[in-house]
């Protein structure tokens, strides 16, 4: 049974982007562009009879069945995939207002009229239509594609480092890389997808210049780590230390491990007659805080780079990019893991820089809760995962 006090509460709380007010419904289109909208995101609600500002109007009783059929078919027809969205109506100071509700994990979902497909996303309160590089995270966020494997066009074999590469395969595969003939070497690079054929020639992928490419920053401006050290518990306070690593994932991963050991004081008490260093923050931990980000990151967000925040209380990770489809808060904390980079994490695996396997997240949950008290934290704000990491209380 429907929560009229939630209602009511929601309702006070005014629009947002996942509560959407309409004060009639006379648009099947626009009710669609709606839906879409908020599937792409990750949900939302839309409040049929309240006006823009609150104001509750209510529909004609005599509507209501009459606006369920309609939604239902825009549900069916219209939006695509099609769902099956929950449909309910309240009665509040004597009038009726219709609540829709949906909620769905097959993105992207698409708006198909006049045998057109129309992609619409939710920013804030208003529905427009995705731009190219919005759309091309919503395929990545379902699975259907992975950006990692895209080409980087203006690139070519040369701008892959061989002897990083030599080294990889000699040392984790068991190939003897450096003599091999030049055409299989590249048939291997290609198989393994640190390059790509793109049209009529070779180019690197996202993942080979990540991983092996001479300059990475060069070609992928959201490549990097960036680090600061923050004298108390806000980021307006005095800055300590400030670093930005742009260099391979693998020596990105290494070197802010070292610059966060560097700026991390070994706290200590004393039993007995003896002082007992007490560790604050494991290295195994650390390393797989940060290995992780770099391989669940939205690299299809330019710009962007990994943020690294060191407080006198706790260590904050922002990561571009919201988790793909169906992985939620609670799966990452029970060690569900869907890579959005497969490739990236196939090397980085193979690197022994994380633990694997959906493992490295409830290794840092158990971990953290033994040396400080409680679990780390895991929030989503945006198009931003963050993971903060409290330290033991000193």
């Amino acid at each position: 049974m429907i929560n009229v006090k939630k209602v009511k509460e929601s309702i006070k709380n005014g629009e947002s982007s996942y509560v959407e007010f309409k004060e009639k419904f006379t648009d099947n289109l626009e009710i669609a562009k709606e839906i879409v909208a908020f599937l792409n995101l990750r949900g939302g609600k839309i409040f049929i009879g309240v006006s823009d500002d609150g104001k509750i109007v209510g529909v004609d009783e005599k509507e209501i069945k009459n606006i369920e059929e309609r939604i239902m078919n825009i549900c069916r027809s219209v939006v695509q995939p099609e769902i099956i969205p929950v449909y309910e109506k309240v009665k509040i100071n004597g009038k009726f207002i219709s609540i829709l509700e949906v909620n769905g994990i097959d993105k992207p979902y698409y708006v198909f009229k006049n045998n057109r497909k129309t992609y619409y996303i939710r920013v804030g309160t208003t529905v427009r239509e995705a731009t190219r590089d919005e759309l091309r995270r919503l395929f990545q966020a379902s699975g259907l594609v992975h950006y990692d494997e895209s080409p980087v066009y203006d690139s070519s074999s040369e701008d892959i480092a061989m002897d990083e590469v030599t080294e990889y395969f000699e040392k984790f595969r068991g190939i003897g890389f450096k003599n091999l003939p030049e055409e299989e070497k590249i048939n291997i690079l290609i198989n393994t997808k640190i390059l790509t054929q793109y049209e009529d020639r070779i180019t690197c992928t996202i993942s080979g210049i990540l991983l092996f490419g001479k300059e990475p920053a060069k070609f992928l401006t959201q490549n990097g780590i960036i680090f600061a050290h923050f004298k108390g518990t806000e980021i307006s306070e005095e800055l300590i230390d400030r670093k930005e690593i742009n260099k391979t994932i693998v020596e990105n991963i290494k070197e802010t491990c070292k610059i966060i050991r560097l700026n991390i004081m070994h706290s200590s008490k004393i039993k007995g007659i003896e002082r007992i260093e007490k560790e604050i923050l494991p290295e195994r931990v650390i390393r797989e805080a940060i290995a992780n980000s770099c391989i669940h990151r939205d690299y299809t967000i330019y710009g962007a780079r990994i943020r690294t925040f060191m407080f006198d209380d706790r260590l904050e990770i922002r990561s571009p990019g919201a988790p793909p489809n169906t992985v939620t808060i609670e799966n990452m904390k029970a060690g569900v893991s869907v890579y959005r980079n497969p490739i990236i994490a196939k090397f980085i695996n193979d690197y022994r820089l994380t633990e694997g396997m959906g493992r490295g997240i409830p290794m840092i949950m158990r971990e953290m809760k033994k040396i400080a008290g409680r679990e780390p934290g895991i929030e989503i704000i945006g198009e931003e995962t963050i993971l903060t990491i409290y330290f033991p209380d000193k």
